[in-house]
């Protein structure tokens, strides 16, 4: 293994050796050897990270929190995450990926070895700000550091980073954490999740690499620096190109419609008659099964697919599954929707991340913005759902979330969608 950088200088050193260090022999190795590793490293981060939620609740139950505060506890990480975001994607942008990952990683580490002695809830919400904050760097390292080396591993290969994250999330993280907990104590059950995190900021010096900076000419404005100004400055400029503001608008619409499932989904199955909220938890694996598998598997049919079918695609069975998730009476129903559901918003996802990949920007700074919408539809759709629900029938939310979708839909074609319709 290469020595870590002694200090995080600008990654745009210009000299041979710095452009060496920015790719280490695992990263520019084969292809397959650099998704191998790169996959596991995605598949650790999804475990921690579902670990991470279960345990902290579970914890958060022993020293006496009530449904509300533990809504606040991990609406702190949500909070904290949507904070510092974009920001992220400049500092990376400079720094390089592998060095700023690394470093993120030591928050979380250090933060889970001390959560099992806080003796309150304001301690757990300040710890999980704490991780909020420093989570972003991570998934934007990670994610640039996919986008960047997409063309080279294959486009069709375009879902391997989110199946493998979804994984660790949504299917052995939580089972993990149930037999974490009925086997070891609190203390042991963070400590785990903090090697977790060592593990990672090691592996990424592996197998993460750092993009070169664009450099100014007579035609490319400088950079604007790290400055507020600057960094909303770049992002506006960004989002003038179409793939990337309509890539984010997607992405914003379909976090918010996963959320609003997986928000209500427990609430939904426990008021049907014969369904219980283990069944709704069932349902919820059937929903991250199908988002693993397509992930995986339906990259392949999407490197070629004109975006404008797959988008129509995806907000086809997204209202599908929306009608029937709002219908539905019994478990296969729910079931089916689910399905559906996870089908579309894969491949919304596999496509767009193609139409970044190939982005002549920096990687690191179209995924912050990216990963923005996914933090704040994420967040929007729970929030509405929750609203709704104080005024109508908690199933009823599916429903009634058809308009926001297509509404969604009608701004993307008419509007964004601009004079070109033909575009890829």
């Amino acid at each position: 293994m290469s020595s870590a950088p002694e200090s995080l200088s600008p990654s745009g050193a210009g000299t041979s050796e710095a452009a060496a260090s920015a790719n280490p022999p695992l990263a520019a190795a084969s292809p397959a050897v650099f998704l191998a590793g790169f996959s596991t490293l995605a598949l650790i981060s999804g475990i921690s990270i579902g670990l991470a939620k279960v345990v902290t609740q579970f914890f958060a139950l022993a020293i006496g929190a009530d449904a509300f505060q533990i809504g606040l506890i991990m609406a702190m990480e949500s909070i904290g995450m949507v904070l510092v975001t974009v920001p992220a994607g400049f500092i990376i942008a400079r720094f390089g990926a592998r060095r700023v990952y690394a470093i993120a990683s030591l928050g979380p580490l250090i933060v889970n070895l001390l959560l099992p002695f806080a003796s309150g809830i304001i301690g757990l919400a300040v710890g999980r700000l704490v991780i909020g904050l420093c989570i972003p760097f991570r998934i934007v390292s990670m994610n640039s550091t996919f986008l960047a080396q997409l063309n080279r591993i294959g486009v069709g290969k375009a879902g391997w980073y989110r199946g493998a994250l979804t994984a660790g999330l949504a299917l052995i993280g939580p089972a993990l954490a149930t037999v974490l907990t009925q086997h070891v104590d609190y203390v042991w059950s963070f400590a785990i999740i903090a090697a977790l995190f060592g593990i990672m900021a090691v592996g990424s010096l592996y197998f993460f690499t750092d993009e070169a900076p664009q450099r100014s000419s007579s035609s490319t404005p400088a950079p604007k620096g790290l400055s507020a100004n600057g960094i909303v400055s770049e992002a506006r400029g960004l989002l003038r190109n179409k793939d990337v503001s309509e890539s984010c608008v997607i992405e914003f619409i379909s976090s918010a419609t996963g959320s609003l499932f997986a928000a209500f989904i427990i609430v939904v199955a426990a008021h049907l008659n014969g369904l219980t909220k283990e069944d709704g938890v069932h349902i919820m694996l059937f929903h991250g099964a199908m988002t693993v598998l397509a992930l995986f598997g339906a990259g392949r049919l999407t490197r070629t697919l004109n975006k404008w079918i797959a988008y129509g695609a995806g907000l086809v069975l997204g209202t599908l599954a929306l009608i029937i998730l709002g219908t539905a009476s019994g478990f296969a129903a729910l079931a089916i929707g689910a399905v559906l559901l996870s089908a579309g918003q894969s491949i919304v996802h596999l496509v767009n991340m193609r139409l970044l990949s190939t982005h002549p920007g920096e990687k690191s700074k179209v995924s912050g913005l990216f990963n923005l919408s996914s933090m704040t539809g994420s967040s929007v759709g729970a929030l509405a759902g929750g609203i709704v629900s104080k005024f109508a029938g908690v199933q009823s939310i599916y429903l009634l979330w058809l308009p926001v979708l297509w509404l969604a839909a009608g701004y993307l074609f008419f509007v964004l969608k601009g004079t070109n319709p033909h575009e890829a």
